[in-house]
């Protein structure tokens, strides 16, 4: 490698097309980086055209995607209410049996 590189640097000439290769090379990454730029750009707006086309107010449809969230809880406590309940009287119930028999130990 080390002679490759003397090489390189001791003629001028093959210094001008080491330059030119990596010029090249440069000019090739940056023209495919653009290309793929483009790409994602060109998408994008395709997909908010779509959005906009299709629906009268985004906003409003992301708004009330993440409101459903919300009314789906609602539903759920509703749903399993009577069962927290239960479960909180249950406890209560055990709490206490262990009071009266705690206390009645201490008598």
């Amino acid at each position: 490698m080390q002679d490759l590189l003397d090489l390189l640097l001791s003629n001028k000439l093959y210094m001008v097309i080491a330059g030119v290769v990596v010029i090249g090379i440069v000019i090739f990454l940056l023209k495919k980086v653009f290309k793929m730029m483009m790409i994602v750009f060109v998408v994008i707006l395709a997909y908010v055209g779509y959005l906009y086309m299709t629906e009268d107010d985004p906003m409003k449809l992301i708004k009330d995607k993440l409101n459903m969230g919300k009314s789906a809880m609602d539903k759920i406590d509703d749903a399993t209410g009577d069962l927290r309940r239960e479960a909180i009287d249950k406890v209560i119930d055990d709490v206490d049996k262990k009071l009266k028999e705690a206390s009645k130990k201490r008598k």
